[in-house]
């Protein structure tokens, strides 16, 4: 890993921090192809159970790409990059992504990418990039879209304007907005509980609303259907259903 990006383990729970705070976060060309590596070698952890990424300094998750590169790039390589932020929605496991501060363009589409975002009231989005001449280029169109619709969709990306946390939570931009010195508790609850559930169950309803989202009604209740009757083969559901019946806490294993 670079300098800016690393990866801090804590029992069932790894967190990748964001750390180049003189530069509020932003990520260059090289830490963006870091992120499909950092998520493969996670996803391979059989101790790491959720995944949570921060940026460092309480001032920003990250204030988006850094634009003193943007020229330097080709179109073959933009057509590239935005697919490496990808990853965190890949991934099989939980992904949760702790907001503090300033959560603009490419480190809004990292956001959107994940499966929870907790921020802060303080926190600002924005996708700035049509005051530059440009539009979102690594999933942040699409994945907006379909969180607040294409009213907000519009505006929002159109005027390039920021919103806070409030306004975030309430368009359905986040999951959660919480007070400003609420957060380290929030993602602590939310990442314990997540631990604590079946892995394989877990993984497989992450796929089935990620690719059921955008399927016909009738595939999407099949893929449901079939990955439920998957599940019937592993050990964790014949553990959730005796520890029902016996009253004691289950033991998952992720097998």
């Amino acid at each position: 890993m670079s300098e800016f990006l690393y990866v801090e383990p804590n029992g069932a729970v790894a967190t990748i921090w964001i750390d180049r705070q003189p530069k509020m976060n932003t990520m260059t060309v090289a830490m963006r192809n870091e992120f499909p590596g950092i998520f493969r070698a996670l996803d391979a952890d059989d101790a790491v159970r959720v995944i949570v990424i921060r940026g460092k300094g309480g001032k920003a998750f990250s204030a988006g790409g850094d634009v003193a590169e943007f020229l330097t790039l080709a179109p073959a390589e933009l057509e590239q990059w935005g697919d490496t932020l990808t990853s965190a929605e890949r991934c099989r496991k939980p992904v949760v992504a702790a907001i503090d501060g300033f959560t603009m363009g490419a480190g809004l589409e990292l956001a959107l990418a994940c499966d929870v975002r907790i921020a802060t009231r303080r926190s600002e989005f924005a996708f700035p990039e049509v005051r530059l001449g440009m539009i979102p280029g690594s999933g942040g169109t699409q994945r907006a879209l379909r969180l607040i619709g294409m009213t907000r969709g519009k505006l929002f990306m159109m005027t390039g304007q920021r919103i806070d946390g409030e306004r975030a939570e309430a368009w359905g931009l986040i999951t959660r907005c919480v007070a400003d010195d609420g957060l380290d508790a929030a993602v602590d609850a939310l990442t314990k509980e997540l631990a604590d559930r079946p892995p394989l169950a877990l993984r497989t309803l992450k796929m089935v609303l990620n690719r059921g989202a955008e399927a016909p009604l009738e595939t999407a209740l099949e893929l449901e259907r079939k990955s439920y009757a998957w599940l019937r083969s592993t050990h964790d559901y014949e553990e959730g259903v005796k520890s029902f019946l016996e009253k004691r806490p289950p033991k998952y294993l992720g097998r």
